[in-house]
């Protein structure tokens, strides 16, 4: 209430001003509504701009920038042990909000002294762009450096939790597992084949198990490497597969560290066992065994005149160190004639030979878990001359893990595998590609390769091991393979054990092996992948072997053979 009375009283003035129709509380009221308004759209001016910074300015910027929701956690990968090869582990990585970055030359000065971070000019390219609200400065930080950013107390400059790949022997499974980018998107392997299926949430036991062991992968990457170094190859592969398809170990050399990818070429990532297809010279005599047996258009004793080259056009089919007589195809196959293949190969014709190719999976891409596979290079004119040439290793390119494959269904009692690196329950394999003799009667003649012939050197006390040796020219574009001084050779060796019932199979290249002393100058197959693939059996014998692998059988195709 007003003091009347008192003309000093507050209000007093309006009132003498206003003094009849009480218009002054009107007044007040409306002041006040006004007051009220105003700090209303104050507020919502604030809650808005809190709105577009937080929610809609970060909606525009997610097609640009890395969100909390990008980020990715991959699952752990393991062995048909157990035994970790690859997982996840959690850092801290910083990013700047460039919105909220006060002084930008004082931030880009303080930044630029951390340990690891981009260059200034990078530094300022990241942070200039003032409508952005998150970039990347440095991912994976090692806790000392993000203490020391963190200390620095930086306006805009924050961290978050990250995920990184690490690959726990190194570059011991780079080739299969391969590698992920920084933000653990696949790149290749096993990793960008199983890019999308890998991805886990924090709280996730997912794993990825599969058939390779580490001890066996160990082994024989360590004989490999020492086979290279001692013939001065320029790289090497070796994959040893159980007879259901199941792939124990594969290397390929070189290969890399998938841990630290900066240091390595293209060539270091080449997978030689999957993507690699090259012509495969001698070992591709035992599938032309294989056809003319389960085609019955020859047999063991079947014989075949190789006492002189044959000629084509301006080029002649000829052995290295032949017989000069008629051999039968047992003998073809241990003493590794050419000029008898071809002429096996003659009499079964092109058509069953192309037949046969088809069935066993030689005509298209290898289906495996990996991206890096390569399809087989066959001729586009399939003559006669090409399916004599075939017969013995060459006009054909295939993958060593391709070839292996058609040898071991051929082996194994004619049962087609689907060789494969994801563990898997086991399936019945149930499509038959030669038949059970003629699959016994190959083992025979590789085993008598062993004993015999151009794989004496792999062969291995109490193991009765069957195997086929192959020394292929590489072609040297389209100039052909070069003169006989400078040819480059791929030499391979593939066999098995046991020769009975035979559950591995192992397959052993080098990449333009040269000879020396120890071999007497030859840069053949029988004297560098031979003794290779004889360490690696010695060596990982007892870790598979459950049982005799020796029977000191005589062989059926021994009558075929003469020994002089």
């Amino acid at each position: 209430m007003f003091d009347f009375k008192n003309i000093n009283a507050p209000g007093f003035a309006l009132w003498q001003k206003y003094p009849k129709n009480g218009n002054l509380i009107k007044i007040l009221h409306r002041r006040a509504v006004l007051a009220v308004v105003f700090i209303c759209i104050v507020f919502i001016g604030i809650l808005w701009r809190l709105i577009n910074i937080m929610v809609i300015s970060s909606d525009k910027n997610t097609n640009s920038i890395h969100n909390r929701d990008q980020i990715i956690k991959k699952a752990d990968i393991i062995d048909r042990n157990g035994e970790l090869l690859a997982t996840s582990i959690t850092t801290s990585s910083c990013f700047a909000d460039p919105s909220v970055v006060i002084d930008l030359n004082e931030t880009i000065k303080k930044l630029s002294r951390i340990p690891g971070m981009p260059k200034i000019d990078k530094i300022r390219h990241k942070l200039k762009d003032r409508n952005k609200h998150f970039v990347w400065l440095m991912r994976h930080v090692h806790p000392t450096i993000e203490k020391q950013i963190m200390d620095m107390g930086i306006p805009g400059i924050h961290f978050q939790k990250d995920y990184k790949r690490i690959y726990i022997h190194g570059n011991l499974f780079s080739h299969v597992i391969g590698c992920t980018d920084i933000d653990c998107n696949g790149v290749c392997g096993i990793e960008k084949h199983f890019n999308n299926d890998l991805i886990v949430s924090d709280f996730s036991n997912k794993k990825l198990q599969l058939t390779l062991d580490l001890r066996i992968q160990s082994i024989i990457h360590e004989e490999l490497e020492a086979g290279i170094k001692m013939f001065h190859a320029k790289g090497g592969n070796a994959i040893l597969i159980k007879t259901n398809g199941e792939i124990l170990a594969i290397v390929s050399l070189p290969d890399f560290d998938p841990n630290n990818l900066k240091k390595y070429s293209n060539s270091d990532m080449f997978n030689r066992n999957t993507l690699g297809v090259f012509e495969q010279g001698s070992i591709m005599k035992v599938v032309t065994a294989a056809i003319a047996l389960d085609s019955g258009s020859s047999t063991p004793g079947s014989i075949f005149d190789a006492s002189t080259s044959i000629k084509v056009g301006k080029f002649s089919i000829t052995d290295f160190k032949g017989k000069n007589r008629p051999l039968t195809l047992a003998e073809a196959i241990v003493f590794s004639s050419n000029i008898a293949c071809a002429k096996i190969a003659q009499k079964f014709g092109t058509k069953i030979q192309k037949e046969y190719f088809k069935k066993l999976g030689l005509l298209e891409r290898l289906h495996l878990e990996l991206p890096e596979v390569g399809a087989p290079l066959i001729p586009k004119d399939w003559t006669e001359i090409s399916s004599m040439t075939i017969a013995y290793g060459y006009g054909i390119a295939l993958s060593p893990l391709q070839v292996l494959a058609t040898i071991t269904s051929i082996t194994n009692g004619g049962i087609k595998i689907n060789p494969h690196l994801v563990l898997q329950e086991d399936k019945t394999l149930h499509e038959r590609v030669v038949s059970e003799k003629t699959s016994k009667i190959v083992r025979e003649l590789m085993r008598g390769v062993v004993l015999y012939g151009t794989a004496r050197k792999a062969s291995v006390d109490g193991v009765d091991m069957f195997g086929k040796t192959g020394t292929a020219y590489k072609r040297k574009g389209r100039k052909g393979y070069g003169n006989q001084a400078n040819r480059d050779r791929l030499t391979s060796f593939v066999g098995g054990f046991p020769l009975e019932n035979p559950k591995y199979m192992l397959l052993v290249s080098l990449d333009s092996p040269q000879g020396d002393s120890s071999t007497h100058g030859y840069a053949t197959a029988g004297w560098n992948v031979a003794p290779i693939a004889k360490n690696i059996i010695s060596r990982i014998i007892s870790l598979i072997s459950d049982g005799n692998l020796s029977e000191n059988k005589t062989l059926s195709i021994q009558k075929y053979l003469k020994l002089n």
